[in-house]
């Protein structure tokens, strides 16, 4: 899934951190500035599938 994030420097980064406590992250792009709206960025966040851990009995 690929989430979208708009917003300051500090909304993304809080935004980010609290995206990677809940679900795994794959990959997050460079952070690029809005050209229309001052102070604004955007940033991606690919989210990689499930992990899935198999236990050995």
């Amino acid at each position: 899934m690929r989430i979208r994030i708009d917003g300051t420097d500090a909304e993304i980064a809080y935004a980010v951190n609290k995206i990677r406590t809940i679900l795994p992250v794959g990959s997050v792009s460079p952070i690029t500035r809005r050209r229309r709206r001052a102070y604004t960025w955007r940033v991606f966040i690919n989210t990689a599938p499930k992990r899935e851990t198999r236990w050995i009995a």
